[in-house]
C-alpha cells in the first residue's frame, strides 16, 4: 500500500480534471475580510510596539497601545520585545576561516573562501559566504557538507581530477579596546598579531558527497565514474524507510516469538 502511494506520488502520470471552480477566491468574503483585520490589527499592533516610545512619540506610543490592548495582546500571544535586543555586546575577536585544498599531487592550495585582508568597506550588504564562514567555525558536522562542497567543486574546476583533502584553519586577532584605539589614532586588524587554529580535515574520497556523481559530471563534459567504487551518496532515511525498518523488526520478533513456542510445546511433550 505504501509503496504504491509513494510511487503514484512520485512518478504518478498526470490526470486531467474537469472541475473548474466556481469563484476566483479559494476562500469566502467574510474568511478574507476576518483575516485581513486580523493581519492589518497584529501588524500595526508590532509596528507601533517596536517603535521608540520616547520623546515626541511618547504619548501616541502609549495611547495607542492602550487603546487597542496590545499589552493583553502580546502577552497572551507571547510576542513581547524589548529595545535590549538591539545592543548586543561588540564582538572581542575578528575571527575568519581559511578552506585549503590539498591536490593530487600533495600540493596546497587556499580556496578563498574568507576575507582577510579584503577590505570591503562601507559592508551595505552582508555577504551570504561569509556568513557560512563563520557559522562554519568550530563545527565538525557544517564543515564535513561543507568540505564535500568543496571536493566537488575543485572536481569541476579541474577537468574531474579529485583532490585528495580539505583543511579549515581558524585565523582570529584580538579587537582592542575603545580607549587604546583613540589614543593610537586608529587600528589595522590586519597588521595586528593574529592566531591560527588547524580543525578539520575532510578526506574528499571517503565523505559522503564528496565526489561528482555522474549525473553532474555528464553536465559538465567530464569523464564519467563507475558509481559502486568511485561516489559515496547520503544515506536516505524517509517516512517509507522507517516504516519498512519498523516492518522487517516487526517479523522478526513475530517469528522468533513462534520459535520460542514451537521450542516451548516441544519440550512440553512427553517423552
Amino acid at each position: 500500500m505504501s509503496e504504491r502511494l509513494s510511487e503514484s506520488l512520485l512518478r504518478g502520470r498526470p490526470v486531467p480534471v474537469d472541475r473548474r471552480p466556481s469563484s476566483p477566491w479559494a476562500y469566502s468574503l467574510w474568511g478574507i475580510l476576518a483575516v485581513s483585520v486580523f493581519v492589518l490589527y497584529h501588524g500595526a499592533v508590532l509596528l507601533v510596539w517596536n517603535s521608540p516610545g520616547v520623546s515626541l512619540a511618547k504619548n501616541f506610543h502609549d495611547t495607542f497601545l492602550r487603546q487597542v490592548k496590545a499589552h493583553e495582546y502580546f502577552r497572551g500571544t507571547n510576542n513581547t520585545q524589548g529595545w535590549d535586543m538591539f545592543a548586543p555586546n561588540p564582538t572581542r575577536i575578528n575571527a575568519f576561516v581559511h578552506v585549503f585544498v590539498t591536490d593530487k599531487n600533495g600540493e596546497l592550495w587556499d580556496f578563498e573562501q574568507d576575507i582577510w585582508e579584503q577590505d570591503r568597506y562601507p559592508y551595505f550588504f552582508y555577504d551570504r559566504r561569509g556568513k557560512i564562514n563563520r557559522r562554519i567555525d568550530g563545527k565538525k558536522h557544517f564543515q564535513r557538507i561543507y568540505g564535500a562542497w568543496v571536493c566537488r567543486e575543485w572536481e569541476r574546476r579541474n577537468a574531474g581530477e579529485a583532490a585528495i583533502s580539505v583543511s579549515f584553519v581558524r585565523r582570529w586577532t584580538t579587537v582592542p579596546e575603545a580607549a587604546e584605539v583613540i589614543a593610537k589614532g586608529g587600528w589595522n586588524q590586519w597588521e595586528a598579531p593574529s592566531q591560527q587554529l588547524e580543525q578539520e580535515t575532510i578526506t574528499c574520497k571517503t565523505v559522503s558527497q564528496g565526489q561528482l556523481p555522474n549525473e553532474l559530471r555528464e553536465r559538465y563534459g567530464l569523464d564519467l565514474i563507475d558509481e559502486d567504487k568511485g561516489f559515496r551518496s547520503i544515506r536516505e532515511k524517509t517516512w517509507w524507510h522507517v516504516q519498512e525498518a519498523e516492518r522487517v523488526k516487526a517479523e522478526k520478533t513475530a517469528r522468533a516469538e513462534e520459535a520460542a513456542a514451537a521450542r516451548a510445546a516441544k519440550s512440553a511433550q512427553p517423552r
